[in-house]
């Protein structure tokens, strides 16, 4: 019996030998390993969310002309903004026949007719403009950008007539077939009656005839991690070496070709990965699209923004997208840095990034003070002292931020760009 026993122990043992080497001999693959070595690939964390580049490109503000030289102005925060651009966004733009931007008296046109300009403050490219209005493509000069739309109807006849401006401010391309009719201006136009009245002023800029009432805040943030922004820019962490530590916070990786320096204090990275030249012509929106595509996949969007710039430098472009705040931009001065991320691309591959860490939290923002921005004579008085002697382009709300141990304070000002590009502003 002794006997058996041993016989059947020993014939278990062998057959368990033998079902082990055939496992090890053929590498079963319930059998692998579940541990990466240093040298895998590490995904990226998942931070901010996502955008499409139509989200990126809705105008500075909206300009209402009512008649008898009177206007008034809608900026994204306004209550009318967007009433007007989502109607104007439903219509189609047709035919389109070029023409010199002379062929039209727009002194005439501003003074007397009804109508709204949609003014973008940047060029942005028909095929993105595309992608924000129904625009037919199918025309000689869709490579061109537009900086702005102007659509007015003729008081004398019913007649709505629809100009987009080219970014060289020499031509106009009309939308012979748009199908905006009288009454879908005059209704926008509407609106601009309950709003405060805006005087032309200085070549092109309204200033509003009254005091704007915008709110002070003070809004809770948090901050993303140098290791987070590391593995986001990385494809292989593990390659990566801390080559500087500052006394100031100051942080510098690099994995021999990209480096990233991060700022402790105010929050601030710098990514730059050489690119070579190249011969080939840069496409912009190719470029854009790249621009918004890097952002997706590396931290994501800390809040609305806006396309800013779109500006050609040797080899490339500079894209800059302004971040926005209860629909105002964000405007920071001074050595803090912050309400704006910077990509330098070229033939679509990123070189440099620029951003903030911080991340405002909108759920976590508390009123303050309600704050009274100038207007009228005491405003265009401001805004000259301000400008120096510079040609205004532009004026609009914005938010100043001071970073607080906790909290960003964001302080309503006018900003006022400038030809040159420079943004001042006026508190």
């Amino acid at each position: 019996m002794m006997e058996r026993a041993k016989s059947l122990l020993l014939f278990l043992l062998v057959a368990a030998s033998l079902v082990q080497s055939y496992f090890l001999a053929y590498n079963m693959p319930n059998m692998e390993a579940k541990e990466k070595t240093e040298l895998d690939y590490v995904a990226a964390d998942p931070l901010g969310p996502e955008e499409q580049v139509e989200n990126l490109l809705f105008p500075e503000e909206l300009v209402v002309h009512m008649g008898g030289n009177k206007h008034t102005v809608f900026y994204p925060n306004d209550n009318f903004y967007n009433l007007v651009l989502d109607k104007l966004s439903m219509r189609e733009f047709k035919g389109f026949q070029q023409d010199t931007i002379a062929a039209v008296d727009w002194d005439e046109v501003r003074q007397n007719d009804l109508g709204i300009e949609v003014r973008f403050g940047r060029a942005v490219p028909f095929e993105l403009l595309q992608k924000v209005f129904k625009i037919d493509s199918n025309f000689l000069f869709s490579a061109d950008s537009i900086s702005r739309i102007w659509i007015f109807a003729r008081q004398d006849r019913e007649e709505v007539r629809t100009f987009f401006f080219s970014a060289d401010g020499r031509n106009v391309y009309e939308a012979l077939r748009a199908d905006l009719t009288v009454q879908d201006v005059q209704q926008c136009v509407g609106f601009g009656q309950y709003w405060i009245p805006f005087s032309y002023w200085n070549g092109g800029v309204y200033v509003p005839d009254e005091e704007k009432s915008v709110d002070s805040l003070e809004v809770s943030f948090s901050q993303y991690t140098p290791d987070q922004m590391q593995r986001n820019l990385f494809n292989d962490p593990g390659t990566t070496q801390m080559i500087q530590d500052r006394e100031d916070g100051t942080r510098i990786y690099t994995d021999t070709k990209r480096a990233l320096k991060i700022e402790q204090e105010p929050g601030w990275l710098s990514y730059t990965d050489p690119v070579a030249p190249t011969d080939s012509q840069n496409d912009l929106s190719d470029n854009i699209a790249s621009a918004v595509q890097f952002v997706n996949e590396h931290g994501g969007w800390n809040g609305r923004h806006r396309l800013v710039q779109s500006e050609t430098e040797a080899g490339g472009n500079v894209i800059r997208f302004q971040q926005y705040f209860k629909d105002l931009p964000i405007l920071s001065s001074g050595s803090f840095r912050f309400g704006y991320m910077q990509l330098a691309i070229q033939q679509g591959t990123v070189a440099s990034y620029e951003r903030s860490m911080i991340v405002l939290d909108e759920m976590r923002s508390r009123v303050t003070a309600k704050t009274s921005l100038p207007g009228g004579e005491v405003l265009r008085t401001r805004l000259l002292q301000a400008a120096g002697g510079d040609v205004v382009e532009a004026i609009y709300p914005a938010y100043m931020p001071t970073p607080g141990e906790d909290v960003m304070r964001l302080k309503p000002v006018w900003a006022i760009r400038l030809l040159n590009g420079e943004v001042r502003m006026i508190g």
